[in-house]
């Protein structure tokens, strides 16, 4: 995985928050958000695997239709391959969480319900969760049931690009399930507003 850090060496001091980035973008997209975190974080930006062509530029996770339909092995792909990444850099940090941006938010949720427990909290700001039966398997959603997941998302009801359906489905799907702080900002559209960072940064140093 391509990695930009905001330290060079491991810290085992400190608890690392792994960025993932949204369609089309790269790992530079939300490493400007490091700036906001104090020093007891590292910071992680991960670039997805999947470039895209020139004509759209960036990177993406998993191909991806406009209605946000995916091809369930590709998603296995990105997914596992994630995994894989972090567990290798894990038992360098006290802990691990997650913050995904759009598409990097159907990862973030994606990795959360893979080890239930593992991520003390996962921050998804205007995304997205992926449902399909042919990943069931991937999870262990019966110990996931009972992990009390602690889960900040942030989005603007009227986002351009997760749908109102998208959004009711992904509403539908967390709410019932993690221990759920939901906060929406109107007129954000698909973005992230400053006191959308202030309110995650409270949830992220009241729970890490």
């Amino acid at each position: 995985m391509h990695v930009r850090w905001s330290h060079d060496e491991p810290r085992p001091d400190t608890d690392l928050v792994v960025f993932l980035h949204g369609f089309g973008a790269d790992e530079n997209d939300l490493f400007p958000l490091g700036n906001y975190f104090d020093d007891r974080f590292t910071i992680a930006s991960v670039q997805a695997p999947k470039q895209l062509p020139p004509h759209f530029g960036g990177y993406c996770w998993f191909p991806i239709s406009t209605e946000l339909e995916a091809n369930a092995e590709e998603v296995r792909t990105a997914i596992v391959q994630l995994d894989e990444w972090v567990q290798s850099v894990a038992d360098q940090y006290r802990s691990v969480s997650l913050l995904g941006f759009s598409q990097g938010m159907a990862m973030a949720t994606s990795l959360m319900r893979m080890r239930p427990g593992f991520y003390p909290t996962v921050i998804g700001l205007s995304g997205f969760v992926i449902e399909a039966a042919e990943l069931d398997d991937l999870f262990d959603d019966e110990a996931f049931a009972t992990s009390n997941q602690l889960m900040f998302w942030g989005y603007d009801p009227e986002d351009p690009i997760v749908a109102a359906d998208r959004i009711a489905q992904t509403a539908n799907w967390l709410r019932p399930r993690v221990n759920l702080v939901e906060k929406t900002y109107q007129g954000i559209g698909h973005g992230i507003h400053p006191q959308e960072i202030n309110d995650f940064l409270g949830f992220l140093k009241v729970h890490v």
